[in-house]
């Protein structure tokens, strides 16, 4: 399926829900404080019927595309440290397997000597639902799709977590220099792990 008929497919799907289901269940994510963890924010996911503890000093920012609920700016040391958390959602039966983007995910990153990186892989349970956790650090090569952003840059980490609802994968990227990504990756673990 191409990005075009990603992009008309979900908003088929948010205009559905916005007429039948009413406003609350449109497409958009929302960020409420109220009955939050300390520390934290409730994002709520209307089209999964699903939320999520984010911390509260990750910036909220407008969605860049369709197939992004929900974006969030995490802060470094400085702006060039910065990473970011986004919140993908393709629909039911699309993105492909775990196993795809895994292997697809590997072959983004290498080492210094361009050698291929091993990712760490663990299965967990959240709400009832299966959720995988994907790790790859070292030279990164993001892409979106076939389309490479260009040069690997070095020095940098994703991480992910692959929630496996109902309504169809749910997956969740922290992504940025390996300094900001550690020092973030027990809130993103703990977000993750707050999913109800």
């Amino acid at each position: 399926m191409n990005s075009d008929t990603h992009k008309f497919a979900a908003f088929l799907i948010a205009t559905v829900l916005a007429v039948f289901l009413g406003p609350d269940l449109a497409l958009a994510a929302k960020v409420r404080t109220l009955a939050a963890p300390p520390g934290t924010s409730m994002l709520s996911l209307p089209l999964l019927r699903l939320s999520a503890p984010v911390p509260t000093r990750w910036v909220s920012q407008p969605p860049a595309n369709a197939m992004r609920l929900a974006q969030f700016q995490v802060p470094g040391e400085s702006r060039q440290e910065d990473a970011e958390v986004i919140f993908f959602y393709f629909g039911q039966g699309e993105g492909g397997s775990v196993e795809d983007n895994i292997a697809r995910w590997q072959s983004q990153f290498s080492s210094t000597e361009g050698n291929s990186i091993t990712p760490t892989v663990q299965h967990l349970a959240v709400s009832g639902m299966p959720v995988t956790t994907v790790e790859l650090t070292g030279s990164y090569s993001r892409a979106m799709g076939m389309v490479s952003s260009g040069a690997p840059t070095p020095d940098q980490t994703l991480l992910v977590a692959i929630v496996e609802t109902p309504q169809g994968n749910l997956t969740i990227q922290l992504y940025g220099p390996r300094s900001t990504v550690a020092a973030n990756k027990e809130d993103f673990l703990a977000m993750v792990r707050g999913i109800r």
